[in-house]
């Protein structure tokens, strides 16, 4: 393994990397042993990392460190972000080597600006990652990470938003609102509860709620329930993982599926 190639063990661990040289690229890559994409990336990563002696890799393993990708608002991986020192460069979702290799060769040949600590403005906090204040690197990203606010759409209304849940909600006997689909689950709880639905041989659909903000907050609302997956039967709201973890032990999953 290059010796520029790390594993962050802990928040703590993370500032120390960051902070050891404020004017250093560094390339947080957020995985899980779960993901297949992340195989793919683990290898590109390895190899840009042989390619980019001055650049550091810090591997992070996104469930085992849930405080840290809450704080950098990743909920996916594989998920990338680019930063000099504490400061956001830019962010790129999903296994694409050349995309990344792109991004890093172009903020990688660029020199920060060499001011006096004294005469330095102070950056603006949501492009700054401030290790243990709760809040990571938001704010615009670079050309090749996620454009946002590209086009004005028409804002959708409350009533109009929920109304679009509910009928969400039947669009088939049993929908599973997770993260990514059947087929490529974007987190360890939604590939989970798809394995309880295959194994059951239940017949579901999905929606990917990283897809549809509007959709992803209204039904934290609507169901009463924070968090993703959430398994719907017949319009009702079930629960999440927990919850289906039960029902399958019970027999009470089937039993609703097929009242």
């Amino acid at each position: 393994m290059a010796s520029n190639y790390h594993r962050v063990e802990s928040p703590a661990d993370l500032q120390a990397q960051l902070s050891a040289d404020l004017n250093r690229v560094s390339v947080l890559y957020f995985r899980a042993d779960w993901a297949e994409p992340c195989k793919t990336m683990d290898a590109v990563t390895h190899e840009l990392a042989n390619r980019s002696p001055d650049v550091l890799f810090l591997s992070i393993e996104a469930e085992a460190l849930p405080d840290i990708s809450e704080s950098f608002e990743v909920d996916a991986v594989p998920y990338f972000i680019l930063l000099r020192g504490h400061t956001l460069l830019t962010r790129l979702s999903g296994a694409q080597p050349a995309v990344l290799s792109a991004a890093l060769k172009s903020h990688a040949s660029k020199k920060p600006a060499t001011l006096a600590s004294s005469s330095q403005q102070p950056l603006a906090a949501n492009t700054v990652y401030q290790p243990g204040s709760g809040s990571g690197v938001s704010g615009q990203a670079g050309e090749e990470g996620e454009e946002e606010g590209e086009e004005e759409e028409e804002e959708e209304s409350e009533e109009e938003l929920a109304q679009r849940c509910q009928e969400l909600m039947k669009q088939s006997d049993v929908v599973l609102f997770m993260k990514g689909d059947r087929d490529t689950p974007r987190c360890g709880f939604s590939q989970k509860i798809v394995g309880i639905l295959e194994s059951e041989g239940i017949d579901y659909t999905t929606f990917d709620i990283l897809q549809d903000e509007g959709v992803r907050q209204k039904l934290k609302e609507v169901n009463e329930w924070p968090t993703f997956p959430q398994l719907i039967i017949k319009g009702e709201f079930v629960g999440g993982l927990d919850v289906v973890k039960e029902m399958q032990e019970s027999g009470e999953l089937q039993d609703m599926v097929k009242a």
